[in-house]
């Protein structure tokens, strides 16, 4: 099974990774970690690249301390539309679900759409939403 988690440096991004923790402890998982850098009209700096590898290596050393094999963990930075980027990278690696965690939002902030969201209408693959009150 192949697990596709956006990583964002939120708790509710790393809630989500400890989804995906669980379920690999218990079914041979590969876990795609991904990070969108979201550029709006500017070209991607190196600290932005710099940043995104130091969170997603973070969060991949945290999965592979809590027992998880390394070769099981990749990592993928991409530029552009976070939904849109997820997806496509969903559709590519064929993954089985992503799994991405949720803010929450209500009211104005829930109008205007959020990346979670985004990927819900969009997605091909199962998606797997954690609440921001998932207690894991």
């Amino acid at each position: 099974m192949k697990i596709l988690v956006p990583i964002d440096g939120s708790d509710f991004s790393k809630k989500a990774a400890k989804v995906a923790l669980s379920i690999a402890r218990h079914h041979k998982v590969e876990i795609i970690l991904i990070h969108v850098i979201a550029t709006t009209g500017q070209e991607r700096k190196k600290w932005m690249e710099e940043g995104a590898e130091k969170l997603l290596n973070e969060c991949k050393d945290a999965l592979v301390g809590h027992g998880i094999d390394a070769v099981n963990v990749t990592t993928i930075i991409e530029n552009g539309d976070p939904a849109a980027c997820i997806v496509e990278a969903a559709e590519l690696k064929k993954v089985d679900r992503i799994i991405i965690g949720t803010y929450g939002k209500t009211g104005l902030k829930k109008l205007t759409g959020s990346v979670t969201e985004k990927v819900l209408r969009k997605s091909k693959v199962l998606v797997m939403t954690v609440s921001p009150n998932y207690k894991i």
